[in-house]
């Protein structure tokens, strides 16, 4: 399973991992509260996915990428679409 590790941007802790999709990085981007700020990592590259300031989007590398799952993204947050649940991992008690 590819996985998207999750990071506190500000002090770069760890806090989990989920399975790379699409779906789940706009759901869980959609579920960020306000007072958070959050790193994707994608965990097999070490690539910067995106950064957050709250559950807006800060810094995404991929552009192109951006433009295609903005619509869906603003669709979540404004409760036009309902959140799905992503379910978070711990991949350092996966590896035991």
């Amino acid at each position: 399973m590819n996985l998207i590790n999750i990071y506190n941007e500000r002090t770069l802790e760890y806090i989990g991992s989920f399975e790379k999709t699409e779906k789940n990085i706009i759901n869980f981007v959609a579920s960020i509260p306000p007072y958070k700020n959050i790193r994707l990592v994608e965990c097999s590259t070490d690539n910067l996915i995106l950064t957050t300031i709250g559950n807006f989007l800060d810094y995404v590398p991929d552009q192109e990428w951006l433009r295609k799952i903005l619509p869906r993204l603003i669709e979540k947050q404004t409760g036009n679409l309902p959140i799905e649940k992503v379910i978070i991992y711990n991949r350092y008690e996966e590896m035991r």
